[in-house]
C-alpha cells in the first residue's frame, strides 16, 4: 500500500468518524457522541497500515503497546477536563497535550514492556479516570442542544479532521513498531471532536463529551488492539482485522449500556 493510498484511507475514515461523532453529539447528547467517537478508527487504520507495510510481527508489537498508549490518552483527557475548569479550553488543551507528548515520548524511549505490565498500567489508568470523572470532577452527561449542523458544516469538519487523522496514521509507519503503536493512538479524533463541541456547544458540553470519549476509547480501542494482537498470530491479516473489529463491537454494546460517561 503506497503512501497516497494510506493518506486517502486515513483521510476518509478519520473525517467520517469525527463528523459522525460530532453530529451524534449535537443531535443526541454527549453520551452517544462520545461512545461513537471511541470506537476504533485511527488505531484500526494505523495498525492495518503497519501490518501491510511492516509485516505481521511489526503489527503484533504495535498492537501490544497500544493499550498502554490509550491509557495515557485517558489521563490526558482527564487532565484537560480538570484544567479547563479554571484555565479555559485552549490553555487546558495546550498543557494537557504537552504532558501527553512527554508521556508518550517516554513510552517510545522505554520500549515495550511485558503484556502483564501493560495491562496493569492500563487498569490503574482506567481506575484513575473513573474516579477522576465520577468522584472528583463529577461531570454529568449533557443532553442535545438542538443544534444539528448542516451538510456543509459536516463536510468541512470531515475534511479538516480527516487530514489530521491521515497524517497521524501515516506517520505511525516511520519510527518502528513501538513508536507505531504509540502514533496509532494519537488523539486527533479526541482533539478535533472536543474542539468542535466546544465551539458549537460550550465548555460544559465539551467536558461531558470528553468523559464519554475516554471510557469508550480506552476500553474499545484496547479490546481491538488486544484482539488484533491475538488473532494476527493465528490467521491472515484481513480475517484477523475483521475478527478483532467484531469482538470490539460485541464488547462495545454492554459498555454503552453500563452508562460510563
Amino acid at each position: 500500500m503506497d503512501t497516497s493510498l494510506r493518506l486517502l484511507l486515513g483521510f476518509l475514515v478519520g473525517g467520517v468518524w469525527v463528523a459522525a461523532t460530532t453530529a451524534a453529539a449535537e443531535r443526541y447528547g454527549s453520551r452517544l457522541g462520545g461512545f461513537i467517537g471511541g470506537i476504533p478508527s485511527t488505531l484500526a487504520v494505523a495498525l492495518l497500515f503497519i501490518a501491510i507495510a511492516g509485516g505481521r510481527e511489526a503489527a503484533i508489537q504495535a498492537s501490544r503497546i497500544a493499550p498502554l498508549a490509550f491509557a495515557v490518552n485517558g489521563l490526558y483527557v482527564l487532565l484537560f477536563a480538570a484544567l479547563s475548569r479554571g484555565m479555559g479550553f485552549y490553555p487546558a488543551m495546550a498543557v494537557a497535550l504537552a504532558v501527553w507528548a512527554v508521556a508518550q515520548t517516554g513510552l517510545v524511549w522505554l520500549g515495550a514492556p511485558t503484556l502483564s505490565v501493560i495491562l496493569s498500567a492500563w487498569g490503574l489508568s482506567f481506575a484513575v479516570c473513573l474516579l477522576g470523572f465520577r468522584r472528583w470532577l463529577k461531570i454529568q452527561p449533557q443532553a442535545s442542544r438542538g443544534l444539528p449542523a448542516g451538510p456543509a458544516v459536516l463536510a468541512l469538519r470531515a475534511v479538516a479532521s480527516g487530514a489530521l487523522v491521515a497524517a497521524a496514521a501515516t506517520s505511525s509507519l516511520w519510527w518502528g513498531p513501538v513508536a507505531g503503536g504509540v502514533m496509532a493512538s494519537l488523539p486527533v479524533v479526541f482533539i478535533s471532536t472536543l474542539f468542535i463541541a466546544y465551539r458549537r456547544m460550550g465548555l460544559a458540553f465539551a467536558q461531558a463529551l470528553a468523559q464519554s470519549l475516554v471510557f469508550s476509547a480506552v476500553v474499545n480501542c484496547t479490546v481491538f488492539a488486544l484482539a488484533f494482537h491475538w488473532t494476527l498470530g493465528r490467521m491472515g491479516l484481513l480475517p484477523a482485522f475483521a475478527a478483532a473489529y467484531a469482538v470490539t463491537l460485541l464488547a462495545a454494546f454492554p459498555l454503552y449500556r453500563l452508562r460510563l460517561g
